[in-house]
């Protein structure tokens, strides 16, 4: 199998909200970082480290499809709730039809949310930061 056989690119992202697509997402981004305590031991000139936790970030760029796409996060926001969301992100490999699919759940924004803006003859278009719980994190194959 040659080296271009072995290429994955992306195919496919979804954001969905109580069972509904949101938006068309264009580009995404998903990391999981881990967070370790560092920590010396007497007689060693080495430094240590030790996993004490992970967290798990992310960002789309979309397409809106609904100019109010955010009423209801921000309606739950106002209510004091912090409303979650699942992100499904695929990659393809083309010259064998194989797909990985990551997805992430209990996903939380982290960040602005556009609600409007726009100019004459331009698509709108958003970012998106997020954060979500590695643990909550599954993979297709």
């Amino acid at each position: 199998m040659s080296v271009e056989d072995k290429v994955y690119t992306g195919s496919g992202g979804k954001v969905y909200f109580d069972g509904e697509e949101l938006f068309y997402v264009q580009k995404s981004e998903l990391k999981v970082t881990p967070k370790r305590e560092n920590f010396d031991l007497v007689g060693e000139l080495d430094e240590f480290s030790t996993l004490v936790g992970l967290s798990g970030k992310g960002s789309v760029e979309v397409i809106k499809t609904n100019a109010f796409v955010y009423r209801r996060f921000v309606e739950e926001m106002k209510k004091g709730k912090d409303p979650t969301f699942t992100y499904i992100g695929e990659v393809t490999n083309r010259a064998t039809n194989e797909t990985q699919t990551a997805i992430a759940n209990h996903c939380k924004i982290d960040g602005d949310l556009d609600i409007m803006s726009f100019e004459p003859k331009k698509i709108m278009n958003d970012a998106i930061s997020f954060t979500f719980p590695p643990t909550k994190l599954e993979f297709e194959e």
